[in-house]
C-alpha cells in the first residue's frame, strides 16, 4: 500500500513527476520515482527525495531499509542534468545533501 507520494516539480524541459513510498515488507520502504522521460537528477528531484527521506526518518515510521527503483520502464535515471546543475545556484550542495543522507 502507498504510504505517501511527494511531487517532483517541473523545471525546464522536465515535466515533473512524483516519488511514491510503499512498504512491501515490515521495515522495508520502497521509493519509486517517476519523472518522465528519463528521471534526470534536477533540483526538484533532489528536493523531493530529501522530503521522502525526511518523512521516513522523522515522520513516525519504524526504522528500516530504504530501497529505490524507477517507475519508468526504460530508465532508473539517465543521470545528472548537467546544464541545469551548472546554471542553478545551490544545486551541488543539495546533491551532496542527498548523497550524505543515503550514506548515513
Amino acid at each position: 500500500s502507498v504510504l505517501f507520494t511527494i511531487p517532483i516539480a517541473p523545471v525546464g524541459p522536465h515535466v515533473g513527476g512524483a516519488i511514491t513510498c510503499t512498504q512491501p515488507q515490515p521495515k522495508v520502504y520502497l521509493l519509486s520515482w517517476s519523472s518522465p522521460p528519463d528521471n534526470r537528477i534536477t533540483t526538484p528531484f533532489c528536493r523531493a527525495l530529501v522530503s521522502c527521506l525526511d518523512l521516513l526518518e522523522f515522520g513516525g515510521y519504524e526504522p528500516g531499509v530504504v530501497v529505490t527503483t524507477s517507475a519508468i520502464q526504460k530508465f532508473y535515471s539517465n543521470g545528472l542534468d548537467l546544464g541545469h546543475a551548472v546554471e542553478t545556484e545551490g544545486f551541488w550542495a543539495l546533491l551532496y545533501e542527498v548523497w550524505a543522507r543515503f550514506l548515513t
